[in-house]
């Protein structure tokens, strides 16, 4: 899993570097940051998702709570108004797992974190409002891994153990990105950009899980569900200066 994160980093960090170094580069590309927190909704996701167990005994709610991403961003400059937008980025989703079987008055909660890799691939469009201000909308798709199940247990009472889960659908899906937002461009201190932005997977990335087994019988309840994960983000950005070109000394004049 990390030697295939590390390879696709580098074959766009190399992408940007061919870009920098062509002899007539109109264009130039930006290396940056991205921090940003993970907002859960109900218009592309879902804040709560319930399931019960077969018998409608055990209830669980698994509640989406705020998240977190941070990695690292490349623009690949293509024309004064467009340009590519990747990178990698760890995204750190977090739920309360709360499970409730009120024949037997146990009610209690976990907290369960989700960790996956994104990496983008956006088309970036710029609309200058001034010499330093612009405004932009990207558009394009995500590879997300995930590089594992999770899972953690409760112990609501004697002989008694609740486990939670989440059951990856598939390592790796695909999801899709749109953003905007407003960036103020400087020579010394670099490029500032804050936006929101908004992803929406293919398909659910895994299922929700909860089980609970008794101790010394064949007891077990069990209860599963596709989670929704789509989501919104705050994105703050900040990319370095690009260092200015040094004037080619073969072409200034001799002097004798």
């Amino acid at each position: 899993m990390q030697k295939f994160l590390f390879i696709l980093f580098i074959c766009a960090f190399s992408l940007a570097s061919f870009g920098q170094k062509r002899k007539k580069e109109r264009f130039p590309s930006y290396f940056g940051v991205v921090a940003s927190p993970v907002i859960p909704n109900n218009f592309i996701g879902a804040v709560h998702t319930e399931m019960q167990d077969s018998t409608g005994s055990m209830t669980t709610d698994f509640h989406n709570k705020w998240g977190f991403t941070f990695g690292a961003t490349i623009r690949i400059g293509l024309t004064k108004t467009i340009s590519i937008e990747t990178g990698i980025s760890q995204v750190r989703r977090v739920y309360n797992v709360g499970v409730s079987i009120p024949d037997s008055n146990i009610y209690d909660e976990q907290k369960l974190s989700f960790v996956n890799y994104d990496i983008p691939l956006n088309a970036l469009f710029y609309v200058p409002l001034s010499e330093k201000w612009y405004a932009d909308a990207s558009l394009g798709v995500s590879i997300t891994h995930y590089p594992s199940d999770v899972q953690d247990s409760m112990l609501p009472e004697a002989k008694k153990a609740i486990f939670i889960q989440g059951r990856r659908t598939a390592s790796t899906y695909f999801a899709f990105n749109a953003g905007v937002g407003f960036e103020y461009r400087t020579e010394k201190a670099g490029t500032f950009y804050l936006g929101f932005g908004a992803k929406v997977p293919f398909k659910p990335p895994f299922f929700g899980v909860s089980i609970l087994r008794q101790s010394g019988t064949a007891l077990q309840l069990s209860a599963y569900k596709p989670i929704s994960a789509g989501y919104f983000t705050i994105d703050f950005r900040y990319f370095i200066p690009t260092p200015k070109k040094k004037k080619d000394p073969v072409n200034k004049p001799i002097i004798e």
